[in-house]
């Protein structure tokens, strides 16, 4: 699994997957159809200084977008957000948390890692519980979409309890491109 910078060159194909609405019901906020935004909100996460935003390549496909974002330097935490666009890969979202805990816990220097999910995305929550990840609680009615409130279920992994639990996944190391 390579995860690469996300360049101008892809900003079509994740207009095209982030509008779909097999990934943009489970997303906080729709995005207007516009290769124009696109391209502002590429400047925006490249000038991000708490986020990191990659494409996820695998076996020569490009599959996905994965990040890490909000990150707190001084405490060591973030979150991570990813969605599968090419869903003939769909399995392998039941790898990424290892591969983000890995990236995190080893290659950043995290000691937390925060995940948020709706409450209609039952396969994403039961991913992080099948990872290890606890759930902290629920933010009721927190995201009001197509006039209809959602609760959020929020996640929790530390770099402690992923040596204890996450032993099991060691090899999923992504291969980060700058």
């Amino acid at each position: 699994m390579k995860w690469i910078p996300i360049e101008e060159q892809h900003l079509q194909q994740i207009l095209d997957w982030r509008t779909r609405e097999d990934i943009t019901r489970y997303m906080y906020t729709d995005i207007e159809y516009s290769l124009e935004n696109q391209k502002k909100w590429l400047n925006t996460i490249r000038a991000d200084q708490k986020g990191f935003y990659w494409l996820m390549e695998y076996k020569g496909d490009i599959i996905g977008f994965i990040s890490i974002t909000d990150i707190d330097w001084r405490h060591k935490r973030g979150a991570w957000n990813f969605y599968i666009g090419d869903m003939k890969y769909a399995m392998l979202a039941g790898f990424l948390g290892a591969y983000m805990y890995n990236y995190a816990f080893t290659e950043l220097g995290l000691e937390k890692l925060i995940g948020e999910v709706m409450d209609i995305n039952v396969g994403v929550q039961k991913l992080h519980l099948k990872q290890g990840a606890r759930l902290v609680g629920v933010f009721e009615q927190h995201i009001c979409k197509n006039n209809k409130w959602h609760d959020v279920y929020v996640y929790e992994m530390t770099k402690n309890r992923w040596l204890e639990v996450g032993t099991k996944y060691k090899k999923y190391i992504p291969e980060v491109m700058s």
